[in-house]
C-alpha cells in the first residue's frame, strides 16, 4: 500500500521524528555509557580488559586517547541513524537490483525506506530514551525492542523488493542479501579495519597524545 500510496512528505515527517527520537536515545546512551566506562569501568567487557592489560599502560593511553577522540563521532553517529538507514538502504536495495538486471522507479521504494525505518526505529529508540543504555534489565529490554524492529525492517524490505520490483520470492531475497552484503557489511569491515590500522600504527610508532 505505501509503494502505491506513500508520498515523500509523508515519508520526511516519519524520518525527522525518527531521528529526533533517535537523538534523544544518543543523549541519553552518551550519559549512561561514557567512553571511560567502556575502557576502564567495571562493566568493561573481557576481551577489552585483556587486550588493555597486555598493551601496558602508556600504549592503553594511547587507544583510550584515539576512541576518546571519536567517541563524540559515534554519538553523532548514533543520533543520525535512522537519515543513514532509510537513504542507505533504500539505494542499497535498488542498486542490487539493478545488479539482478531489474529496473524500477527509484521514488516509491525511497518512500517506503522511509516509512519503514521509521516504523521499526521509533520504538526501539524510544524504548533506549526511556530505559537507558548499559547492563541493566531495561537496557536489555530495549536491545529487544531494538533486535525485533531490525528483524521487522527487514522482513518488509524483502517483501517490498518482491512486490516493486516484481520478483520472486528467492530472487528477492538474493537481491536483499547483496544488498546488505555489499553495500553495508563489506564498507563496516572496511571501516572497522581502517581504524584498527590506526590504532596498530600509533601504538607501533608510539605515538603520545599531549
Amino acid at each position: 500500500m505505501v509503494l502505491a500510496h506513500g508520498t515523500m512528505a509523508v515519508a520526511l515527517v516519519f524520518i525527522l521524528v525518527a531521528t529526533a527520537v533517535a537523538a534523544v536515545n544518543a543523549a541519553r546512551f552518551a550519559a549512561d555509557v561514557p567512553v571511560s566506562s567502556v575502557l576502564f569501568g567495571d562493566s568493561r567487557s573481557p576481551a577489552i580488559a585483556a587486550l588493555i592489560d597486555s598493551l601496558g599502560r602508556d600504549r592503553a593511553a594511547i587507544i583510550a586517547y584515539l576512541i576518546e577522540q571519536s567517541w563524540t563521532a559515534v554519538v553523532v553517529a548514533t543520533a543520525l541513524s535512522p537519515l543513514l538507514v532509510w537513504f542507505l538502504g533504500a539505494t542499497a536495495v535498488h542498486a542490487a537490483a539493478r545488479v539482478e538486471g531489474v529496473r524500477r522507479p527509484f521514488g516509491p521504494i525511497l518512500v517506503l525506506f522511509a516509512y519503514a525505518t521509521a516504523l521499526a526505529r521509533i520504538p526501539s529508540d524510544g524504548a533506549g530514551a526511556l530505559l537507558g543504555s548499559g547492563p541493566g534489565p531495561g537496557a536489555q529490554a530495549a536491545r529487544l525492542v531494538g533486535t525485533a524492529g531490525l528483524i521487522w525492517l527487514a522482513v518488509v524490505a524483502w517483501r517490498a523488493i518482491e512486490i516493486h520490483y516484481a520478483l520472486p520470492q528467492r530472487r528477492a531475497l538474493i537481491v536483499l542479501f547483496i544488498a546488505i552484503v555489499v553495500f553495508y557489511v563489506v564498507p563496516l569491515v572496511l571501516i572497522v579495519a581502517s581504524v584498527v590500522v590506526l590504532i596498530v600504527a600509533a601504538v607501533v610508532l608510539e605515538y603520545v597524545p599531549r
